[in-house]
C-alpha cells in the first residue's frame, strides 16, 4: 500500500455542519442510511463534549504516525481528523503534540480507531478527542530510521 495524499480536499460549508451539530451522531448516522459509525468502542477521552465538523480522514500503518503527519496539513477551520490504520494498532498513534498543531489550525477534534496518548493533557487543554483505547506506546519508527 502507497500512501495517497488528497490536498485541498472538497468541504461542507461550516454554517451545515453548525446546523447538524445538534442532531447527535446515531440521528445523523440513521439519516444517513446507517453510514458512518466505527462501532462500539470509540469512547471520548473527556464526558459532556460535542462536536460536529467535516472529516478529513486518514488511513495509515499500524504503529505509524506519518499519514497523520501529512492530514495535519490538510486540516483547518471546523475540521474533524478521523484516523484508522490498514489492521489494529494499539500504538499511541495520537497524542498532546498533534492536538496542539491541529488545535491552532482550527480542528474541532480527533476520532481514532488506535490508541490516543496524553489523555489527561488532551482533557486539560479542552481538545475533544474519541479513541478506541488509551496507549502509553508511542509510534513505532519506521523500518529505514532503525
Amino acid at each position: 500500500m502507497s500512501g495517497v495524499i488528497v490536498t485541498d480536499p472538497p468541504k461542507a460549508e461550516l454554517k451545515d455542519v453548525d446546523a447538524l451539530a445538534g442532531f447527535g451522531v446515531a440521528t445523523l448516522s440513521e439519516a444517513m442510511g446507517r453510514t458512518g459509525l466505527l462501532g462500539p468502542g470509540i469512547r471520548p477521552v473527556q464526558q459532556g463534549v460535542r462536536v460536529a465538523g467535516t472529516a478529513v480522514t486518514v488511513l495509515g500503518w499500524p504503529g505509524d504516525n506519518l499519514m497523520i503527519h501529512a492530514a495535519v496539513e490538510q486540516c483547518g477551520e471546523g475540521d474533524i481528523l478521523v484516523v484508522t490504520t490498514t489492521s489494529p494498532s494499539t500504538d499511541g498513534l495520537f497524542g498532546e503534540l498533534f492536538a496542539t498543531a491541529l488545535q491552532r489550525r482550527g480542528v474541532r477534534g480527533v476520532v481514532l480507531d488506535t490508541g490516543i496518548r496524553d489523555t489527561q493533557e488532551l482533557r486539560d487543554m479542552g481538545f475533544a478527542a474519541w479513541s478506541g483505547r488509551s496507549a502509553r506506546r508511542a509510534p513505532s519508527r519506521p523500518p529505514a530510521a532503525r
